[in-house]
């Protein structure tokens, strides 16, 4: 638990006492796309500064939120996972995310941007059934980096890195023609068309995709 306490007998002031110290929601929110070396981290958190990390990696290992282990073979490497406790933070992270995502301004600035991090807003806000109508591996390369998202009909979910078997569909592109496609600004054949968008696959799957995985509208603000 943190050193800090809001010592307030209350579920939520207890989850705070664990996870509202700076930095330490956006770890889970890397570990939730998948296992990540203290280097991953180091790289996906721009800013947090290295004994900062190990400070939170070691308060988030004593709740019980994530663990150390090691990747079988070939790997072979030690990195952090979200352990079942953990796991459990997904609705929560993923409803903050859908609530900020209103708060955005309309220009990434100086800002970092991770495409996987728009496509974990687009699995929350996928309808019901979305898992079940979109049955498959999705795989993405954005400006060089790679994510994938697969549904088994039970659940649909994004991870880091390429899939561990042959996609069904295949996407290469640049980030606007990215935020395009999630933002439903552009269709699929017209970014085909202007040259932004690569496919493999079968386009009717690549759109129906779309149809359910794409980034909520925003409201606009006066």
């Amino acid at each position: 638990m943190s050193a800090r306490s809001y010592q307030q007998y209350c579920g939520l002031a207890v989850a705070l006492d664990v996870l509202g110290e700076r930095w330490t929601m956006l770890v889970v929110r890397e570990l939730a796309l998948g296992p990540k070396r203290y280097r991953d981290l180091i790289d996906a958190l721009p800013g947090i500064g290295t004994n900062l990390l190990a400070t939170r990696l070691k308060t988030l290992e004593a709740a019980d939120v994530i663990r150390r282990t090691t990747l079988p073979p070939p790997a072979g490497v030690h990195v952090y996972e979200l352990t079942a406790r953990g796991d459990q933070l997904r609705p929560a992270i993923e409803g903050l995310a859908l609530w900020g995502l209103q708060l955005l301004p309309d220009e990434i600035g100086d800002r970092t941007i991770r495409p996987a991090w728009a496509a974990g807003c687009m699995r929350a806000g996928a309808p019901p059934g979305a898992a079940q109508r979109l049955r498959g591996t999705y795989a993405f390369e954005v400006q060089g980096e790679e994510f994938h998202v697969a549904a088994d009909g039970d659940e649909l979910v994004v991870r880091d890195g390429p899939p561990p078997t042959a996609p069904d569909v295949r996407m290469t592109s640049d980030l606007p023609t990215y935020l395009a496609l999630a933002t439903r600004a552009m269709t699929t054949q017209d970014a085909i068309a202007a040259g932004g968008l690569q496919l493999e696959g079968d386009p009717a799957r690549f759109d129906a995709l779309l149809a359910d995985f794409h980034l909520p509208s925003r409201v606009a603000r006066t």
